[in-house]
Parts: C-alpha cells; structure tokens; sequence
C-alpha cells in the first residue's frame, strides 16, 4: 500500500481517528485478552458543522434512502463468554493519550475557472474527494453492493473486485458520474480493459475534466447492454451513457462501476466508495487493521453496530491481497458508504475474539479507524476463482 506516511498526517487533519491495539500471542487466539497489556489512544479532530454553500451547476436530486436489508453479507458476531472486548477510550480514561489535531478546514465553493478543480459537492471537503453522483437514477437501485464490494473476493469465492456493482435490470438507463470525454465506448473483446479479454463486455470509459493531484481521472461502466456514446464525445453529469446488462463476466444484469486515477488501467483502480457523493446526513467510515510492524490483515470481517440502535449495520472485510490500491488521502484497507450519521461500535473478529471501538460518524465526512492487532496475520489458504 503506497503513501503509509502521508495517509497518517492526513488522519489527523480530515478525519476522526481512533487508533486501537491489541496485544495476542500468535497461535493462540482462544486465549482470552489481558486488557490490563491493551493500549488505547485516541486522537479527535474537530469536524466543521456542514453549512449550506453556493451549489455548482449540478442537478438538484434529492436521494431517497436504501432500504434497511441492504444486502448485507451474512456474517456472524454473536459472542462468547471467552470474548475479549477492548473497552472504549471513553471508558479506560487512564491509558488515553490525548493529541492535539489540526481543525479540518471550512468548506469553500469552488468557482468555475479556466483550469480545471476538484468539483467539491455540497457539504464536503474538497480534500476529500466526493466528486460522483449516482450512475444509476433516483427512485432505482443506486446503492453499492454490500456483498462484493471492492477489495472482496466474496469470501474466497472469486478474484479481487476492482469496482463496486450496482444490481439494476437489464435496459437500466446508466448515467454519467460527472462532466467528462468519452475515451472508450464498445467492447472489450479486443481492447483489453481488464484481467483477459471480454471480462467488462459492452462497457464506456470516461476521462473527467478534473485532475486530482495533477492526475486524470477516469471512470468505467461495465456489463452494459448497449454504449449510447461515442468515443470524443463530451458528455454532462447525469447525462445518460448507456442501458446496463449482462455482457462480459457476469452472473447476471448489473453495472460494474470502476474509479481509475494517473492511468485508465486495471492496476490503477481506486475504492469508489470513496468517491460518490453520499445520501442525506450519511458519511463513510474508513480504516486500517495492521500488525505492530505494519503487516496488513487481508480479508478480515470489519462490522459496525449502531450503538443506540438509530441505524442499520454494516459489514464487509477488509481488502484482499493483490493489485489492490488505497487511497492515498486515506492508506485505508477497508471501507463502508453510506453510513447513517451517529455514534457506532466498530467490530473486529478476530477467530473467537472481537475487538470494538467507538466511533462517531458525521454526515458527508470520513471517520477514520486505525486498529493495530500485534498477530501475524493468517495466511490465505485458498486461491481465488476468476
């Protein structure tokens, strides 16, 4: 994973951190936990109250809300008697350690200029990069697949997913994230966009007007039944590309939508979890799970519990091993959207032992969690099938 150190100073600065470690002995995770050898520390940024702002020339859509089985994964976290539970800082107030944050910076309006900059929508932070609307319309299905996000293998059973889905019918109409040029509009059976040939089928690639950190950014729309654009042509937000469909490998009718940033590549994809505009008062939530000397835990269960019962949970599993990027804002190794604002347990599994954390999540803001369990992580023991 790339940009370690400069991700760490940016927790400090766009998000709320909370850094969590866990001592185990290796091999032996039926032991229970001596809380009294577990460190906390806790670092608070102070969140700017989003205030309202000029808008951009964008539409004005008003999301509704996903319904409350959002097709989440069926993972279970009953607990044990044995379960070691790592209290809250809030709760240990003798081993918190207390840093000093940098505020995050008061939202701006980025006006219209010759050079082009970060389309920052309403209520967030340029920094943090939520430039996309929804590809598929309101009133359908215009929420992430929980089950296959990106960075999953859908427990072992298939090749680490470089995007998220969408799960339409087959005829959806597919929308423009945002303005841009059509750089790719047909199949894949001879341009190659993905691991093998005819893997996305029918599929569109957009080249925004916007640079990030003096990078192109594309975005890529897969499986379609029928690109309604042509290569050159410059196209509008929410300006219909195409009908979504089955083509390529799939298991079915959906979009495949992918964020690609320095290079239109399969290697240069990035979480788009990160990048589309969340719902109403929903914000995202991130984070790491590290070994003391910095080794990742591939694809681990991260939960998060609503800690007064106000919103739904979330689960999904922290990235897989290969040709998986973080962002660099973040350096995170898992991810969820669309996170109901309000105060959760983010829960680790861990064999038989879970870890929590309180967190508070604010709407259209990132909450940032580093939790570092000093454990070999396991190793794979299955390969992926394509």
């Amino acid at each position: 994973m790339s940009g370690r150190g400069a991700g760490a100073k940016r927790f400090l600065r766009w998000g709320t951190a909370v850094a969590v470690t866990l001592s185990l002995l290796a091999g032996c995770q039926a032991t229970p936990v001596e809380t009294a050898n577990t460190q906390i520390a806790a670092v608070s940024a102070a969140m700017p109250t989003p205030t309202l702002k000029p808008a951009l020339a964008q539409p004005v859509i008003e999301y509704s809300e996903p319904p409350p089985a959002a097709e989440m994964p069926s993972f279970s976290l009953s607990r044990g008697d044995d379960e070691a539970e790592v209290v809250s800082a809030q709760e240990n107030t003798a081993d918190v350690v207390v840093a000093t944050a940098v505020p995050s910076p008061t939202p701006t309006p980025n006006l219209p200029t010759a050079t082009p900059t970060p389309p920052n929508l309403r209520y967030t932070l340029p920094e943090e990069h939520y430039w996309f609307w929804r590809p598929i319309h309101e009133g359908q299905t215009n929420w992430t697949d929980k089950v296959y996000p990106y960075g999953s293998t859908r427990g072992g059973t298939l090749q680490p997913h470089h995007g998220v889905e969408f799960y339409v019918p087959g005829g959806t109409a597919v929308l423009a994230v945002a303005d841009g040029t059509v750089v790719y509009a047909g199949s894949d059976s001879e341009q190659v966009f993905g691991p093998q040939p005819n893997f996305y089928g029918n599929l569109v690639v957009i080249q925004h007007d916007t640079l990030w950190e003096g990078q192109p950014v594309f975005t890529l729309y897969g499986h379609l039944s029928e690109p309604q654009v042509v290569e050159g042509q410059h196209v509008l937000m929410q300006q219909q590309i195409a009908l979504s469909g089955a083509t390529g490998v799939a298991e079915g009718p959906h979009l495949h939508f992918e964020v690609r940033v320095g290079e239109n590549t399969y290697s240069h994809t990035r979480n788009p979890r990160l990048w589309l505009y969340p719902f109403p008062d929903r914000g995202t939530v991130v984070g790491r799970i590290t070994t003391s000397t910095g080794e990742v835990w591939h694809e681990l269960v991260v939960s998060l519990s609503s800690s007064d019962g106000a919103n739904i949970g979330h689960t999904t599993t922290t990235y897989a091993a290969d040709g998986l990027n973080s962002d660099p804002l973040w350096n995170e190794t898992f991810a969820f959207d669309d996170v109901g604002a309000g105060t959760y347990k983010a829960i680790v599994q861990i064999g038989e032992k879970r870890v929590t954390q309180e967190i508070v999540v604010q709407p259209y803001r990132t909450t940032v969690v580093e939790i570092i369990i000093d454990a070999p992580p396991p190793t794979p023991t299955s390969e992926p099938t394509p």
